[in-house]
């Protein structure tokens, strides 16, 4: 037999003669059976050669399949005590979120954009959301896949390689995707059979680059992203105490021990992130454990929520201590401290290594005695890779980690240093995504906010001069943000200063970028440079392309007509809003869909335009338009439409509060107080600054109706929280901080108060002061005026004529300061505003024997109003 060679069809004949043996014998016997048996066994010996070509392909689409799911980014492995609270883990059975589930099942199944953006502040849950999307799916027979690192350009192919069922595509961290570019095109020029669900912080810059191409990608994210985070709450049903009591239940059961009673502290309903809470119910039983006590008779465990992060990431470094210690690490005199076990963990979330290789570098840099086989392979045993672009895990949830890493960097300037400088740049994009996201998710604990923003202007004055780094350094900071907007302005200069003088477009994107983080600084007299800049590049690209670049050209007509009108130059500011209201209402008539968003806001502008150059009877028909719109597309997209919706009705309110109207202006402003306030509780960082401004206009229409009782709780909590946001960039907010104070005297003042007034009017009249020494300017003079009036005439209601006469004088200086060298029709904007201080003026000097100075002051009074 060893030298006999078959053909390699000799199975086919054989199989034949079989078939017909078994045939002829089925006929002689007269077995059915044996008949069929025969007929079969034939057909398949024909049809054998295509059977094992599809086999083949089976077998080769199967192992292609594998090789897909193991390099998602889902892989579940063990950890230290953190990792139960994972998403992929799911020890804690989902809850709540059943419209948001919902809907994204519904956007799988349905026709509409293939693409979905999730955003949200860190621990809210979008992640155990899509994990459970994934569940779901998976179920249907869909193939789930989270793309790692790097894989963003080749996974639609490899998967639509392997499979033929849909697939559903999930990219975590997509703010911080280098190249998610590459597959949001693919995705547009071929949807069919997949969905892309994208989970990030917030849309900020690097959504609206992902915008800029072409006009089928644009359509897509058009309606990927309605525009609003998910809720901090996951059922309004379910108390904070229920989550933390379920999560125990859970955690215990997952380690053996009985389920803690747990009193939880810290917070309001609703308000605790559920990962915040899901931590709560962990801390509580891990010190069950560690205590070997149920608590039984002793009463509940106290968790404060606000500390639960620390109190668990103590529970997680014991956990490094006692594995290392289990290996040698700490042995002997070459034996690692503490101290570097914290620092190498620290190391690997900041810059997490691909490979072996670039793993023995970072600890290198964190320690020489650390880059050893012994504590690499302890390292790996700690934290195993969840996917295959890294060599290594990292401790987890990110708002644990964010703490750890900001605790450790800022104690050791030397770490500092070692990890933060000659980074190459996947690495420093993802130290600086990293050290951003530290800043903004830790919005209320200054302190914690203060060491991560330090840390962050440290990574990026270390970035080298490197356009293409800088532009993705910049697209992972978060916008608009009022900790981050410096850091960002930074990047944008050194962007701008590396650009090509010939590359119009680019340097329009980035004047115009620059010019918005001036004005939301407040920096207006620096941002009306690059934005008149903007403008001219942008009309010069828009008259070569209009389809490509008037979108763009309006943008920055709106944003240069907002900054010239808070510089006092109101008519200035109409020309550039009128003409972006032409063009945004051409774009409409072309692509309703895409621009009547925008038109809508242009229309507010307009309004606001309009009022804050002394024309509120102007400012009511588009400001009208503007709610009405709003108002439309908020009843089909209420989450995008909502922010802009809330806008509009209160610049109407303004303009009906001007108009003395203030009764039709206040289901305007309380509806606007109402949005605002929801929305500060999901984003702080961007909305407060809104709702403040809300509070107070609220306060000012509720005085002017004769209710300034009901004036003095919103005048509050507006000037509690400017004084918040103050500390953190006095040059924007203080002057809104002396505006609100002002307000808040004027409703005390107005209910009969005395004590309440005189200290508020006082405090604003130091800042202003302040502010006029600093930036002597029309708005200041006016503002100052305006207290000190206020000041005045409370002490002249109080029968105090002679203490009024100082703080009128010193607004009637400023009132010929202020119209001395100023245009008439600039004079219109605060015409009603230095008319009053005239009015309080000419009736101190009136109640201190000076009737003829006060009869002049009135006469000046009914000028400006004529005027």
């Amino acid at each position: 037999m060893d030298g006999l060679r078959l053909r390699p069809g000799w199975w086919l004949v054989a199989a034949g003669f079989a078939a017909l043996a078994a045939g002829v014998f089925a006929i002689a016997e007269g077995s059915v059976p044996l008949l069929v048996l025969g007929v079969l066994t034939g057909s398949v010996s024909a049809a054998a050669p295509f059977v094992t070509r599809w086999w083949h392909a089976r077998q080769a689409r199967q192992a292609a399949r594998r090789a897909v799911i193991e390099s998602s980014a889902l892989l579940r492995r063990e950890g230290g005590p953190a990792s139960l609270l994972t998403p992929d883990r799911q020890v804690v059975p989902f809850q709540g979120r059943t419209g948001e589930l919902e809907a994204l099942v519904r956007w799988c199944l349905e026709d509409g954009s293939p693409l979905r953006l999730v955003t949200g502040p860190g621990g809210v849950g979008k992640s155990r959301l899509a994990a459970e999307l994934k569940e779901l799916m998976t179920r249907q027979g869909w193939d789930c896949v989270a793309v790692g690192e790097e894989q963003e350009a080749t996974i639609l192919a490899r998967v639509r390689d392997s499979t033929t069922a849909p697939v559903l595509l999930i990219v975590d961290y997509a703010d911080t995707r280098h190249e998610l570019d590459d597959l949001v095109r693919q995705v547009a020029a071929d949807p069919s059979g997949v969905r892309v669900l994208l989970i990030a912080r917030s849309a900020g810059e690097w959504w609206q680059r992902l915008a800029v191409g072409e006009p089928h990608v644009r359509e897509m994210l058009q309606d990927a992203y309605d525009g609003i985070d998910l809720p901090v709450q996951i059922d309004s049903a379910v108390t904070d105490r229920q989550i933390v009591r379920e999560a125990a239940t859970a955690f215990a059961g997952q380690l053996g021990i009985p389920a803690p009673q747990v009193q939880l502290g810290g917070g309001e309903h609703g308000q605790g992130r559920v990962l915040d809470l899901h931590a709560a119910g962990l801390v509580a039983v891990l010190r069950t454990q560690r205590s070997q006590d149920s608590t039984t008779g002793e009463g509940p465990l106290a968790v404060d929520v606000a500390d639960v992060l620390t109190d668990l990431l103590r529970h997680e470094q014991r956990h490094w201590v006692g594995t290392a210690d289990q290996v040698g690490l700490l042995e002997g005199p070459e034996g690692l401290t503490v101290e570097v076990l914290r620092h190498v963990v620290a190391a690997v979330y900041l810059a997490p290594p691909s490979d072996e290789a670039e793993a023995r570098r970072l600890l290198a840099r964190v320690d020489p005695g650390a880059a050893t086989v012994k504590v690499l392979r302890w390292l790996r045993d700690l934290y195993p890779a969840r996917d295959t672009e890294h060599w290594v895990g990292t401790l987890q949830p990110d708002r644990m980690a964010e703490l750890h890493l900001v605790t450790e960097l800022s104690a050791s300037p030397t770490l500092t240093a070692s990890l933060l400088e000659d980074l190459d740049g996947r690495n420093a994009r993802h130290a600086v995504a990293v050290l951003a996201r530290s800043v903004a998710d830790h919005f209320s604990d200054q302190a914690v906010r203060a060491r991560a923003l330090h840390l962050l202007d440290h990574a990026i004055g270390a970035l080298p001069d490197d356009l293409e780094l800088l532009r993705s350094v910049s697209a992972v900071i978060p916008y608009p943000s009022e900790v981050l907007t410096q850091s960002d302005l930074t990047v944008l200069y050194r962007i701008l200063h590396l650009i090509d003088p010939a590359d119009t477009a680019a340097r329009s994107w980035v004047l115009h970028d620059i010019g918005m983080r001036l004005y939301r600084l407040g920096r207006l007299a620096q941002a009306i440079g690059p934005l008149s800049e903007a403008v001219d590049a942008r009309r010069a690209l828009a008259d070569a392309d209009p389809a490509r670049h008037e979108a763009q050209l309006a943008a920055s007509l709106r944003y240069a007509g907002v900054v010239l009108s808070e510089l006092g130059r109101a008519h200035d500011a109409l020309p550039p809003t009128l003409e972006a209201v032409e063009i945004e209402e051409r774009l409409a008539r072309s692509d309703r869909t895409t621009h009547l968003p925008h038109l809508a806001r242009t229309l507010c502008d307009l309004g606001t335009r309009y009022h804050e150059a002394g024309l509120p009877q102007q400012a009511i028909a588009p400001l009208q338009e503007s709610v009405n719109l709003n108002q439309d597309l908020a009843r089909s997209e209420p989450e995008r439409a909502t922010p802009h919706l809330a806008r509009s009705l209160m610049n109407l309110a303004i303009a009906q509060n001007m108009l003395g109207q203030p009764a039709q202006a206040l289901p305007a402003i309380q509806h606007t107080v109402q949005i605002r306030r929801a929305l500060a509780r999901e984003n702080p960082d961007a909305e407060l600054v809104f709702l403040a401004r809300a509070l107070t206009e609220l306060s000012s229409c509720l005085v002017n109706n004769g209710q300034p009782q009901d004036g003095i709780a919103p005048a509050q909590e507006s000037v509690e929280v400017r004084r918040r946001l103050a500390e953190t960039n006095p040059e924007r907010h203080t002057p809104d901080l002396a505006k609100s104070l002002r307000q808040a005297a004027t409703a005390h003042r107005d209910a009969g108060h005395t004590t309440q007034p005189d200290h508020a009017y006082r405090e604003a009249i130091t800042i202003e002061r302040d502010l006029v020494s600093q930036h002597p300017d029309h708005n200041t003079f006016t503002a100052l005026a305006e207290s000190l009036a206020g000041l005045a005439r409370m002490q002249l209601a109080s029968g105090q004529p002679a203490d009024a006469l100082a703080p009128a004088q010193e607004a009637a200086r400023l009132f010929d300061w202020r119209t001395s060298d100023t245009r008439p029709e600039n004079l219109l904007p605060a015409a009603r505003s230095l008319a009053t201080v005239l009015h309080t003026i000419a009736d101190v000097l009136d109640a201190n024997g000076y009737r003829t100075e006060a009869q002049a002051r009135r006469g000046e009074a009914a000028a400006l109003l004529q005027g």
